[in-house]
């Protein structure tokens, strides 16, 4: 899976996501960082995986958000990760990971711990860090929430710490109009994304940060987006929220645009029960008053909002109808380029675009269909139009409109944590294999999973022919294509794809012999991978629900 991806100063991305890390036998045995450097056409630069061993068992990382890091001459030192301990009443729920240059870990700290309530013994429960960014001052910054004990409530939080991850300050937020209890309580916050915003000459606010995210009283049906404007200690200095005042939205990411406006997107959920629509606002930096609102119907954003070279926007998620990944590009005024969908028939989600110094689109996020077993990272490049040379695109058919929902202000209330404890870490080989989907002159899709096959179908135009046998002995001796999964070339499933793969389809096709083993009559998984395949949206939760995890289902909008 691919989170996010961020450009590194060589020229190239880093993706972060997670990946399952399993026993000999198959078994899940725990969630690992999974880092992949890319150039600019998908191919593989590094691959790193990075387990965790800490008080509270080993495989628990989560991660969400990645950044490329500088020490304090400007030049690049490395990236930071950011994300959650999934380890259920994790005290310390939300990690920094840091790496060199090449991915390997060089610490893992996490952090929590429980209220200064006198009287009241209220910790985290648990905790996402959402987005991670390194200010102008050094420091790796991170937004998200923490779960309360006894599920109190849940609270958004401001973290930063200095490069070697010792603690500056963790500040969680409580929503004023909420606060009829304790601290944290009946209250459900969240920060998605953090931005940092430097002093302007046109007004007399300090310098600091941006966030949005959402707010909601528990047992209320009213969900609002939230953006708070804070100084560099995290103490707010301007509070709005917005969207309908009968409906339910959230924010998912925010923007300082080259105009020094902030630009701020998220989902609107109304009340006729129809799926999410995309809502961007434009927003004075200082007041935080609303300058412009649009919202798009038929698309519903997953991940950041960036903004183009010539002061269009870029937002990444997936149809609203369908389990496309989808690209959203709309100029500075609202007004709509484009809305496409990129994937195969199963699930494609995207999670971050960039442009490209060249004008082109590099899209990263997850792929069901393109796979080996359940999930794994997809990426895109398109042209500035949205449009891919020889791949399919299909229009998302977007509904644009303009919607009038005025501002309100609130405020926050404060409170600092203080626990850092630190964990040990491994770095592993995740044996991470790059193929290129499309253009592609030989592949056929079928309306079925990637890694499913027929045993010595090697072309995979579903008949078992000469072809396939010369196609093999291409392969094995003059460097041609590998088939599509690896899988279908070993014709007689002994596991390995060799010479006596090519004799035994030979001796198949023309001398009466033994019958390739199973999926052979039809297109099947390999009897040897018992992941399964993911088929519909429904089925991606389900398959992550039993490592506690549908926190951070929630917050990506699963």
């Amino acid at each position: 899976m691919s989170l996010e991806m961020t450009p590194t100063s060589d020229g190239n991305y880093v993706t972060v996501g997670p990946v399952i890390r399993r026993d000999p036998i198959g078994a899940w045995v725990g969630i690992d960082i999974y880092l992949n450097k890319v150039d600019g056409a998908g191919g593989l630069i590094w691959s790193s995986q990075i387990a965790q061993f800490g008080p509270q068992g080993a495989g628990n990382s989560f991660p969400l958000s990645v950044t490329e890091t500088t020490d304090a001459s400007g030049a690049t030192n490395g990236f930071a990760i950011t994300g959650m301990l999934s380890a259920a009443g994790n005290q310390e729920p939300v990690f920094i990971v840091t790496t060199d240059n090449n991915g390997i870990p060089t610490g893992y700290n996490s952090y929590g711990g429980n209220l200064p309530i006198a009287g009241a013994n209220i910790g985290t429960l648990a905790g996402i860090g959402a987005q991670i960014i390194q200010d102008h001052q050094g420091h790796l910054v991170v937004c998200g929430s923490m779960l309360l004990s006894d599920f109190v409530g849940q609270v958004p939080f401001i973290l930063v710490v200095h490069q070697d991850l010792s603690l500056n300050f963790l500040r969680l937020y409580h929503d004023v109009r909420y606060l009829n209890n304790l601290f944290g309580f009946d209250v459900r916050s969240h920060f998605a994304d953090i931005e940092v915003i430097l002093e302007s000459p046109n007004s007399t606010l300090p310098a600091g940060y941006v966030v949005v995210g959402s707010t909601q009283q528990i047992g209320a049906p009213l969900t609002e987006i939230i953006v708070m404007r804070t100084d560099m200690g995290g103490n707010p200095v301007a509070v709005s929220v917005y969207g309908p005042e009968n409906g339910n939205s959230r924010g998912t990411a925010i923007e300082v645009t080259s105009q020094g406006q902030l630009e701020v997107a998220g989902l609107v959920r109304e009340t006729t029960g129809s799926p999410p629509a995309t809502r961007v606002l434009k927003l004075d930096p200082n007041n935080l008053n609303i300058l412009d609102q649009d919202q798009y119907y038929g698309f519903i954003t997953l991940g950041d909002i960036r903004e183009a070279d010539n002061g269009d926007f870029l937002l990444s998620g997936r149809g609203a109808f369908d389990a496309d990944g989808a690209i959203l590009r709309i100029e500075n005024d609202g007004t709509l380029v484009f809305g496409n969908g990129y994937g195969g028939p199963n699930v494609e989600l995207f999670f971050d675009t960039h442009e490209m110094p060249d004008g082109h689109l590099y899209a990263s996020g997850i792929t069901t269909t393109w796979c080996r077993g359940p999930i794994d990272e997809y990426l895109t490049r398109a042209k500035s139009d949205g449009t891919v040379p020889g791949c399919n695109v299909y229009d998302l058919n977007i509904d644009p409109a303009t919607p009038s929902d005025p501002g309100r202000e609130t405020w926050m209330e404060l409170q600092d944590l203080d626990k850092v404890t630190n964990h040990a870490k491994e770095l592993m080989d995740p044996g991470t294999i790059a193929r290129r989907i499309c253009p592609w002159p030989v592949i056929v899709v079928h309306p079925w999973p990637w890694d499913w096959f027929i045993r010595a179908d090697f072309n995979r135009d579903l008949a078992v022919d000469i072809a396939d046998v010369v196609a093999n002995l291409s392969h094995q001796f003059n460097g041609g294509e590998a088939s599509i999964p690896e899988e279908a070339a070993d014709a007689n499933g002994d596991g390995v794809v060799d010479i006596s793969d090519a004799i035994f389809g030979l001796a198949y096709l023309f001398n009466d012999g033994a019958v390739p083993p199973a999926p052979f009559e039809a297109p099947g998984p390999d009897p040897a991978n018992n992941q399964g395949n993911i088929f519909v949206l429904e089925e991606l939760p389900q398959a992550l629900a039993g490592f506690n995890l549908m926190m951070q289902l929630l917050e990506l909008g699963l």
